[in-house]
């Protein structure tokens, strides 16, 4: 008898113990998706073409509760390798995965309370779900398909309105409205300067640095560019004189060129994607009970990646050699964005993560209190001692996010008489030393054109 009992006692152990190891291996399973670190070293490298060819021929890359971040990752690698009909098509299915995921079941919502934040897809950060369009308005402006990249410039101010509607005062992102699409807006009105079109470049310019004052200065520390300055100015004069004289007297400067002066010329704007994106680091804090058991509160923090470049400028060399040059200038600061969203949303993350251990406390006390009843005192510290152990592996925070974006986006601008130039990138670093620089695609100018050109610094 007194065998058999100690027989039923070790398996009851065992059981234990084997579904502890089976809880524990299923939630490190569930953790960051294996293929994002491959392709993070392919984009790093600039490899552009292999990563795309890794996403290609491996459709479950990322497993199939990342899906969302298989598309942000593809469709980027594709923008940045120039491919941007491909980029648009993969950027659309990001939308419809955002789309999809706001409307998840309950089920695996509420799978989220009970183990942690990956045992659902990932959803996406709100800024991601912004940076979508912002991509897909900047695939259709190199595409030369300008009306479509203003539906998607405007459209992140709706979806900014949007996203904040579904928080309390309290809880609402800083990010609220997007300064560089305001602007970007601009721009693109003012590639066909008719009156209306000047009119409408004025108003978004207008309202980008109204933006760049009294949210990213004080937020991101961004203030408003040269660039928008000089575009608020020569569209201002072309408005009439009420307008114009307000933005001279704000800006203290009357340098830019007019509406007439400008179309017969050529503007370069060069859009620089600078640095790496920070990464998701567990902050974790273990509290022990009074009577044994541990609780565990785990919550994302951002950490920065570090690159040297800290400024550079775009250089242009006609066929005399004379050399025209634009400093660039800090137009998004993509990771303070991301910064500050998440610091809002730390108090959710918080008091999830503590409800949720709360719960397992709770309910692992209650069968603890049953196997002392049961079968007695060591039984019933085997589970505690056991449930501690899942308790400290099981509470994750999501570390999960879009890797490939940038840090920054910065802009210059040259206006050129009409010719033929090539294009150089120097890059500096914080203390104005030289870091080297980059050849660009050379153009031929005529006059009232703009031309855009991107490329991607990973020093």
């Amino acid at each position: 008898m007194k065998n058999n009992r100690l027989r039923i006692y070790f398996i009851n152990i065992m059981r234990a113990i084997g579904t502890l190891s089976l809880v524990i291996f299923l939630s490190s399973c569930a953790t960051l998706p294996k293929g994002q670190s491959q392709v993070d070293a392919m984009l790093l490298a600039q490899q552009y073409p292999q990563a795309i060819t890794l996403f290609q021929d491996n459709p479950n890359l990322y497993g199939k509760k990342n899906e969302l971040l298989y598309l942000l990752d593809k469709g980027f690698a594709e923008h940045l390798n120039k491919n941007y009909k491909a980029s648009i098509e993969t950027f659309a299915k990001a939308q419809e995965q955002f789309d999809q995921l706001y409307t998840e079941s309950v089920g695996k919502i509420a799978a989220t309370w009970v183990i942690n934040d990956y045992a659902a897809p990932y959803h996406g950060e709100d800024f991601e779900h912004v940076f979508i369009n912002i991509f897909q308005a900047l695939n259709y402006l190199m595409l030369g398909e300008y009306a479509d990249a203003l539906v998607e410039a405007r459209d992140v101010d709706s979806k900014l309105n949007a996203i904040n509607f579904q928080y309390s005062d309290d809880q609402k992102n800083v990010y609220k409205e997007d300064a560089f699409a305001r602007m970007l807006m601009g721009i693109i009105y003012e590639i066909e300067p008719i009156s209306e079109n000047i009119n409408d470049a004025f108003i978004s310019y207008a309202k980008a640095d109204d933006i760049y004052q009294t949210d990213y200065a004080p937020n991101y520390g961004v203030y408003t560019p040269g660039i928008l300055k000089e575009n608020i100015l020569s569209t201002a004069r072309f408005m009439g004189l009420i307008e114009y004289s307000k933005y001279r007297n704000k800006f203290k400067s009357s340098e830019f060129l007019t509406q007439k002066e400008k179309r017969a010329k050529a503007e370069v704007y060069l859009i620089q994607y600078n640095g790496f994106s920070r990464l998701k680091t567990e902050a974790a804090v273990t509290v022990p009970l009074f009577d044994g058991h541990i609780v565990k509160v785990a919550f994302p923090e951002y950490k920065k990646r570090p690159y040297s470049v800290a400024s550079s400028r775009l250089l242009a060399k006609d066929a005399k050699n004379n050399i025209f040059q634009s400093p660039s200038e800090l137009v998004q600061d993509i990771g303070a964005i991301a910064q500050k969203n998440l610091d809002r949303r730390k108090i959710r993350f918080i008091a999830k993560s503590a409800l949720r251990a709360t719960g397992r406390y709770l309910f692992e006390k209650k069968q603890e209190e049953n196997i002392k009843k049961s079968q007695g005192s060591v039984a019933a510290g085997w589970f505690g001692f056991l449930s501690n152990m899942y308790n400290l592996v099981v509470e994750q925070a999501d570390l999960r996010c879009w890797q490939s974006l940038p840090d920054q986006i910065r802009i210059a601008r040259l206006i050129l008489d009409p010719g033929d130039y090539g294009f150089t990138l120097e890059n500096f670093n914080d203390t104005g030393s030289y870091l080297g620089e980059i050849k660009l695609e050379p153009k031929s100018l005529v006059a009232g054109q703009k031309i855009f050109l991107i490329v991607r610094t990973l020093q």
